[in-house]
């Protein structure tokens, strides 16, 4: 077996998602399109990564502002969340940090610039506290001033230092950063901060509800006996992440993640690989590419904070372009909620919803870059098309990342001892000393071990060959299949 070809081509121990739709870079609109390009280009990385991230990056840009409307009573506010899957070196990190940085950016000059007015107005409502404190403590104050000089404080907007990134934060700081700033973006290349929303700080009691509710702009309402209620009318935030296999797996199986319906909210990205592939002298982000993402990031951002009217504004289809989302409805999506999305159906139940939010995002980034107003002028059956396209890459993402969510445990145990194979890069070795490598939580025993090494030698990742050695002992060697490093 020592000739490479006479070993078989390895068949995958999960789904293998490398065959599924590529994604439609071209259906971005452009700027952001070309950004995507060249952000992919500069990492060397699958241009989903860098597509799927800035779609729900600049969500955020027009959440609490439009929602996208179809018939009367079903509208879609413009947030999408996104889940970049994908192993260590997959470079997720350089890739988030070029999307968010004219974020981060905005948010330093915008307050740079109103800072003055800000430290006023909490001046004077400050001033007017001690006022109220000194008015409480008279004995003649009668309850009409009282209440005059509260309604005058309760006048003064609130005011605060922007916030429009968030990163690693709990539900009791995301409930106060969401009522100072009504909405926020989420990104990070790392899903941890998941964690904190599934118990980890709260004795493992789940405190999914405002994730949940900022997906829609529901009202959150937050009672704790150690402070004051919280109300929050419509908390909107867009949340854009990226993890390793481990940590998706671990959130696809937990039933608390499942059952509350937060997996069926994301948008999943599972990128093609190019690891082994890559070159570092690749062309960096044009500064012409650059510097027209942030101008437009900058131009969406300084008209969604100059907007403060509460009710949000309507987007509209054009009639034929209604006509065909009506259509496309009832003949694919519908239907596929039998067939194709029979397993994904909490997933595939929101499809025609994230389409709309598509829609919506593309319509106005149109209209940005044309000048116009977004909810003067109708969707298009063009836009739809562009969502469409889009929307047909992440449901294939979808139905492939709820397969993963069947993957049982002993298949996650071959994959690490497949991948302490290769770090060690090893060719033949003892099947004991194997089992010292990769001795950990996830082997009980040797014979758990060997249990494992019986299902990679059923897809003949592995060859064993049995003989006696010293003292008539059984000796196990284990020939590895060279295509695994291929």
């Amino acid at each position: 077996m020592n000739n490479e070809n006479q070993w078989e081509r390895l068949a995958p121990l999960r789904p293998d998602g490398t065959n599924l739709l590529p994604f439609p870079v071209n259906a971005l609109p452009p700027i952001i399109g070309d950004m995507a390009d060249a952000i992919a280009t500069t990492t060397s990385t699958d241009v989903a990564m860098a597509g799927t991230s800035i779609l729900s990056a600049v969500s955020y840009c027009f959440s609490g502002v439009y929602r996208m409307s179809a018939k009367r009573d079903h509208t879609e506010p413009l947030v999408l969340d996104a889940l970049t899957v994908a192993e260590p070196s997959f470079k997720k990190s350089p890739v988030i940090s070029l999307i968010k940085r004219p974020y981060i950016q905005f948010a330093h000059d915008w307050n740079e610039h109103n800072k003055q007015d800000i430290f006023k107005s909490q001046a004077e409502r400050k001033l007017l506290e001690s006022k109220l404190e000194a008015l409480e403590k008279k004995k003649d104050v009668t309850a009409e001033e009282i209440a005059k000089l509260q309604t005058e404080i309760s006048n003064i907007p609130s005011s605060n230092f922007r916030r429009i990134v968030v990163d690693d934060i709990t539900p009791e700081s995301l409930v106060s950063r969401l009522e100072e700033n009504g909405t926020l973006l989420m990104i990070s290349d790392e899903a941890g901060m998941l964690g904190n929303f599934s118990g980890r700080y709260s004795n493992n009691i789940p405190n999914l509800d405002l994730l949940l509710k900022s997906w829609n702009g529901e009202t959150y309402i937050s009672d704790r006996a150690t402070r004051e209620s919280i109300a929050l009318k419509k908390p909107y935030m867009s949340i854009c992440l990226a993890c390793q296999p481990y940590m998706f797996d671990s959130m696809i199986n937990n039933p608390v993640f499942r059952g509350s319906g937060l997996i069926a909210r994301f948008l999943y990205c599972f990128p093609v690989s190019n690891i082994g592939h890559r070159k570092y002298d690749t062309q960096a982000v044009p500064e012409t590419v650059a510097e027209n993402y942030k101008k437009l990031i900058y131009k969406l951002l300084s008209k969604k904070f100059a907007y403060h009217d509460e009710k949000e504004l309507y987007l509209h289809f054009d009639e034929k372009t209604y006509g065909e989302f009506v259509d496309y409805y009832n003949r694919r999506i519908e239907p596929m909620l039998l067939t194709d999305m029979a397993f994904c159906k909490d997933w595939g139940g929101k499809y025609h919803g994230e389409l709309l939010r598509l829609c919506g995002i593309i319509h106005c980034i149109k209209c940005a870059l044309n000048g116009v107003e977004p909810a003067e002028n109708r969707v298009t059956l063009d836009t739809f098309c562009n969502a469409i396209e889009i929307g047909e890459y992440f449901r294939e993402q979808a139905i492939y990342a709820y397969s993963l969510g069947d993957v049982d445990h002993g298949t996650i145990k071959a994959e690490r001892v497949i991948n302490k194979i290769r770090s060690k890069h090893i060719t033949n070795i003892r099947q004991n000393d194997l089992y010292k490598l990769c001795r950990c939580t996830l082997f009980k025993n040797a014979a758990d071990f060997a249990e494992t090494m019986d299902m990679l030698e059923e897809y003949r990742y592995i060859v064993r060959n049995t003989s006696k050695g010293a003292n008539n002992k059984t000796i196990t060697d284990v020939i590895i299949n060279p295509n695994i490093y291929r």
